[in-house]
């Protein structure tokens, strides 16, 4: 129960990070790039998912999902 309650957590404040971050990654409008962020979140949120929660390690699935969402906070930290 409580490896199907992190990996989705995790997965959210992935998806919610890459949304949040992407108007200030790229595209040439805001509205473009936050379109192309929603697209990320959506494709990735279920792989991040199956990830965190499918791994036979319990810790390993967290900390590669951990180390998903630092990197999307450091991008969202260092390019705003």
């Amino acid at each position: 129960m409580w490896r199907g309650l992190l990996a989705l957590v995790l997965a959210w404040t992935f998806a919610h990070l890459v949304t949040v971050g992407s108007p200030q990654w790229g595209l040439s409008t805001p509205h473009d790039s936050l379109v192309f962020g929603q697209m990320i979140a959506v494709a990735l949120f279920p792989v991040l998912l199956l990830i965190s929660f499918g791994t036979q390690k319990p810790l390993s699935g967290g900390i590669i999902a951990g180390a998903a969402c630092i990197c999307a906070a450091l991008a969202l930290l260092f390019y705003s």
